[in-house]
């Protein structure tokens, strides 16, 4: 206390600031303290300002943050709006390309890109999507008159060549032929294309095929060939040279017995043989076919197509000879093969399958996703039709482990939903061959299916699919530029002018299958007998018209 009395600065002199007052003599023997003043603390100012000016650098900090923040949202938008631009762009300029250039394949750097931009999404649900919004906006647009397609007949069917015409004169006399030296092995087999289906093949005119040591011999219908007559013929022919071997329909000539005759009389075999396709050969057995694969150990493609004497044990007899070398197998329709332990250990075995048929064969649901799983990755060609028991599960696995297919038949199969045709267009993208025939899928799942996938697909069939509509012919005349086979017969729900549509937009179509179209004018009819499309199935069109545009099947690549 005395040190502050004693600070001029805090305590004020009493003789300067206070007046001369009289003294009373009892205040002061009694030495009263003076009152004290409040004292003024010069580092608490200083504390003071100091927080009051980090509050204002602080609030300065944050405006100018703000600031930033809102100078980068500009930026992002700017630059969001660019790319957004950028975007529209060059979707604009690929469906321009599209239009005017159908036959330009995508480079892999598109397609990979946009893989990135629908990663994680379904482009079949986005496109159903899309096609239901159009849809229900199709009631506007309905005013605006989509008929009145002319078809282009800037292009006439072409007349046929002199190679042409002579094939079929000859093909008319094949019993009068002597001889078909120098001829080459294409020529052949068009020309044993035609005596084929004229059902003009007999032991004679296989003797023509297999002189000169083809390196194919193909006929498609060999009913009237006798054992002896097989034995003969091949025991004959040079099999050095023979690497393709079709002998479809030869019954009651394929038997273990003409086999082991053949067998006999040359005991090497087919050294050569790389193709061999049996289709309809129902005397033949496993005990014939382990001889065969014995005598080929080149093989590669085997069709016992309808070969109803076939059990499991044929399926191991292969994979024993061939397990790491086949490349496709067709057993579709061969009733005697029923789902095994040992039939599914045996299609395991197959490494390097790429191509199989398993179409008629039922209760085949769990041996094809085993399959699938285990084998799908090498799979191109696929057929499941008529297979009881196959369902969208089945076809989950086939789009999830298969995705390299390119050709899938699915007909006749009841149970499948849209829910098949979302996995299939989503896990399957290189589709080129797809069969529908006779299934259930709606016409938006149809649709959906082809804006997705049609741009690369030449041969469709729809064959009674009844639900398909309006909104699978937009997507055909849209997206399908490259089809060359469209197969819509009984598809009565389809007009005449969305066909009109479909056939000008589709350039590229060369046959087409309208069985059950009773939907169409006679005008339309004359339209289509000058277009260059063969037209099979319509009243006035005869079935046999253009025998060289043979419409192929799914398994046509291998088999």
């Amino acid at each position: 206390m005395t040190s502050s009395r004693e600070d001029p600065e805090i305590l004020p002199d009493a003789a300067e600031d206070e007046p001369n007052l009289p003294v009373n003599p009892d205040s002061v023997n009694q030495q009263q303290p003076p009152t004290l003043l409040p004292l003024f603390d010069c580092v608490a100012l200083d504390k003071l300002c100091h927080v009051a000016e980090m509050l204002q650098d602080r609030e300065r900090q944050r405006i100018r943050e703000e600031a930033e923040i809102a100078e980068k949202r500009r930026r992002w938008a700017e630059e969001r709006a660019e790319a957004h631009r950028q975007y529209v762009f060059e979707v604009a300029k690929a469906y321009a390309l599209e239009l005017h250039s159908d036959q330009a394949p995508k480079s892999k750097d598109d397609d990979e890109e946009e893989e990135e931009v629908v990663k994680g999404k379904s482009r079949f649900d986005d496109a159903k999507k899309a096609i239901k919004k159009r849809r229900r906006y199709s009631s506007r647009s309905s005013d605006a008159p989509c008929g009145g397609i002319e078809l282009s007949m800037t292009r006439h069917r072409t007349a046929p060549t002199l190679t042409e015409l002579c094939m079929r004169v000859l093909a008319e006399n094949s019993e009068a032929i002597e001889s078909l030296h120098l001829v080459p092995d294409h020529l052949k087999k068009k020309i044993s294309s035609l005596v084929s289906d004229s059902s003009k093949v007999d032991k004679a005119f296989m003797q023509l095929l297999v002189d000169d040591s083809p390196s194919e011999v193909s006929v498609k219908n060999c009913v009237d060939l006798e054992e002896e007559d097989l034995t003969q013929i091949l025991s004959e022919c040079d099999r050095v040279s023979l690497q393709v071997l079709n002998l479809d329909l030869c019954g009651r000539a394929m038997t273990e017995n003409a086999i082991t005759e053949l067998l006999k009389r040359s005991p090497n075999g087919f050294p050569s043989l790389t193709r061999l396709s049996l289709q309809g050969a129902f005397c033949l057995t496993d005990n014939a076919l382990a001889l065969i694969s014995r005598s080929a150990p080149l093989l590669r493609v085997v069709n016992l197509c309808d070969c109803s004497l076939l059990t499991f044990q044929a399926v191991k007899i292969l994979a024993d000879y061939f397990g790491s070398t086949l490349r496709g197998l067709n057993i579709g329709g061969c009733q005697g093969i029923k789902p095994c332990d040992v039939f599914r250990t045996s299609l395991s075995r197959f490494e390097k399958l790429s191509s199989l048929s398993v179409a008629g064969l039922e209760g085949i649901h769990d041996v094809v996703v085993e399959f699938c799983t285990s084998r799908g990755s090498s799979l191109t060609d696929l057929s499941l039709a008529s297979c009881v028991g196959v369902n969208d599960g089945t076809l989950w696995t086939a789009g999830r482990y298969c995705p390299n297919l390119e050709a899938l038949d699915i007909s006749e199969l009841d149970s499948l939903t849209d829910a098949s045709l979302k996995e299939i267009t989503d896990g399957c993208r290189s589709l080129r061959s797809v069969k529908f025939t006779r299934n259930r899928f709606s016409d938006e799942g149809v649709a959906a299916f082809l804006e997705v996938c049609g741009g690369s697909i030449n041969n469709l069939s729809l064959n009674n699919v009844r639900n398909v509509g309006q909104e699978t012919a937009i997507s055909l005349a849209k997206y399908c530029k490259r089809l060359h086979y469209l197969d819509l017969s009984w598809c009565r729900k389809l007009t005449e002018e969305e066909l009109r549509q479909i056939m000008s937009c589709c350039s590229l179509l060369r046959s087409l299958k309208l069985f059950g179209w009773t939907q169409v004018t006679e005008d339309f009819l004359e339209d289509l007998s000058r277009s260059e499309v063969s037209i099979v199935g319509l009243k006035m069109t005869s079935l046999f018209a253009h025998p060289d545009d043979s419409y192929p099947s799914v398994d046509a690549k291998c088999f």
